[in-house]
């Protein structure tokens, strides 16, 4: 009897689940720290529901689509937003969130973040994590220069010549086909509106390579060098081009609003950070508060045993409370409107805010075709903007590349 007694004691409480979470952190990283309080946080509005996690870092969906297949049972995980789109989300492993949260619970995030990977209008993702694309500069040295933050193209070459009179640079890059994408990126979206390069590469003929706003988007990229950009940059490995932003020898680098976090060691605390969107062209489709993005989502798994409990603590990631941690502990960008970024992201904070329409990182082509984005535009526009091959032979092998590409589907 007194055995048995011990038993009821010990038992779980009715109705208790643990919900097992992998992520893509690793323990020691600060947005870790955050997702463990905000987990904290939950249980302790929720006692009968815990939190069993798996940390396994970047790798995390590959993993856990690993242990799927073998019968392990999850019921959350998190990764890159459009990564997830091309991975479990297009394989039918998310769980659709329409009809399980509010009819509103898109309202409470910024512009487009609940809809940016949605799949014809289905929902399966809750972004948490807010990254955008911005150039990221010192402001005591364009205060120096006697510049200010350009809203057109004309504005950013003028700053640039102004920079140049204090013998710097206004801007640096990496000889590294990832970053040095942003540029030819941009140009294209703003020349020829939002999703304007994988667009360009979905028309099976090639033939949209050939437009004169691509040309000109390589021609303006190419631009740069001399005028805006040192030509020994070339020269530069990641991450040494942008440290020179932390050592003061350049005034900003066009990249990921991590940047701040990433040169934090070398810049120093600090650092007087700033930043501006890309800015517009002349008579181009693309707005200047258009915004190339990476954000970090949470999904709940189709397979889940506990879905009511999954959805419920997705719809507290990203409440007040929950997004106040992911920016004090994770020192990172909140999607829910109305919560302020940490104060050297403010800016980004404010375009985050005002966005009038965000885009995946080259609209999602490195993801969506990432063997054409390996194996030919990312070499063959690295050339282009390094200025080893002249924008119009780049214009003709693109367009010859993806037909061929399309031709073999």
């Amino acid at each position: 009897m007194l055995a048995g007694c011990a038993l009821a004691v010990m038992a779980p409480q009715a109705g208790a689940s643990e919900l097992v979470f992998w992520s893509m952190w690793n323990e020691p990283e600060p947005q870790a720290v955050a997702l463990r309080a905000i987990m904290d946080a939950y249980t302790a509005k929720n006692p009968d529901t815990t939190f069993s996690v798996v940390w396994n870092g970047r790798g995390n969906q590959t993993k856990l689509r690993a242990a799927l297949q073998a019968g392990t049972k999850v019921d959350l995980m998190d990764q890159d937003g459009d990564q997830l789109i091309g991975g479990l989300q297009k394989q039918g492993l998310a769980l659709q969130l329409d009809g399980l949260v509010d009819a509103d619970f898109g309202a409470a995030l910024l512009p487009g973040v609940f809809d940016i990977y949605a799949s014809e209008g289905k929902h399966y993702q809750v972004p948490y994590v807010y990254n955008s694309v911005n150039f990221w500069y010192n402001t005591e040295m364009m205060a120096e220069a006697g510049g200010q933050e350009p809203a057109t193209w004309d504005e950013l070459l003028a700053l640039c010549d102004a920079v140049r009179k204090i013998d710097k640079y206004a801007l640096v890059v990496d000889n590294d086909d990832t970053y040095a994408l942003y540029y030819f990126s941009y140009l294209l979206e703003r020349k020829l509106g939002v999703n304007a390069l994988v667009t360009t590469f979905e028309d099976k003929t090639g033939e949209s390579w050939r437009k004169p706003e691509v040309l000109e988007a390589a021609q303006m990229a190419q631009s740069l060098w001399g005028r805006c950009i040192p030509d020994d940059a070339r020269g530069f490995q990641y991450p040494a081009g942008q440290q020179t932003v932390a050592l003061g020898d350049s005034m900003g680098n066009l990249n990921g609003s991590w940047l701040p976090a990433e040169l934090s060691s070398s810049a120093g605390e600090d650092f007087p950070w700033g930043a501006f969107n890309f800015p517009a062209v002349e008579g181009g489709a693309g707005q200047q508060a258009d915004l190339q993005v990476a954000l970090l989502s949470m999904i709940a798994l189709e397979s889940s045993e506990h879905k009511d409990e999954a959805v419920d603590f997705l719809t507290f990631l990203v409440s007040e409370e929950a997004q106040k941690i992911i920016v004090e502990q994770g020192s990172v960008g909140s999607t829910r409107a109305g919560v302020p970024w940490p104060a050297m992201l403010d800016e980004a904070y404010q375009a985050a805010t005002n966005a009038t329409a965000i885009s995946n990182i080259y609209g999602g082509v490195g993801v969506n075709y990432p063997d054409f984005y390996t194996t030919v535009l990312a070499p063959q526009q690295n050339k282009m903007f390094m200025g080893e091959i002249e924008a119009q032979a780049f214009v003709d092998t693109m367009a010859a590349e993806t037909k061929k590409y399309w031709d073999a589907q």
